[in-house]
């Protein structure tokens, strides 16, 4: 009967998804150590558009309905990727084009290994030599 009892409560406890840390990363060629929220949220909104060193910033997305997407704009505009639509149609309207999106985090961390410029997030630390982590989100 005990067990019976302890079983049930297993069964009927929520469980929790664990997330996996965010990380947000560059070409290791760029000179610099890390990024705060408010630098990266300026970054992906078009804001900045130069790294100090006078290079060209390309923020790199994943598709909006990616679990890490969802999890990055949660982080740092404290929003979803539906409501931040809203803004991305006005800025089409003003004819600026919202950041590259790639497929995968593949093809991200392709990406952002190619293109010194280039800023992105993945889920997966990567493993890659030409790529430098700027800013990590934890997990749970």
């Amino acid at each position: 009967m005990r067990r019976a009892i302890l079983l049930s409560l297993l069964l009927l406890s929520p469980v929790l998804p664990v997330r996996a840390d965010l990380y947000v990363i560059v070409n290791k060629d760029l000179p610099l150590k890390q990024l705060d929220k408010n630098d990266i949220a300026a970054i992906y909104l078009l804001k900045k558009k130069q790294w100090d060193n006078g290079e060209n910033i390309m923020p790199i997305n994943l598709p909006a309905q990616n679990g890490a997407r969802s999890r990055f704009t949660s982080e740092v505009f404290n929003s979803s990727p539906e409501k931040l639509s809203s803004y991305w149609d006005e800025m089409l309207f003003k004819g600026i084009n919202p950041p590259i999106i790639q497929n995968s985090e593949q093809a991200v961390i392709l990406f952002v290994e190619r293109v010194k410029g280039a800023i992105g997030y993945v889920e997966t630390k990567p493993q890659n030599t030409q790529i430098k982590i700027i800013q990590q989100f934890p997990g749970n």
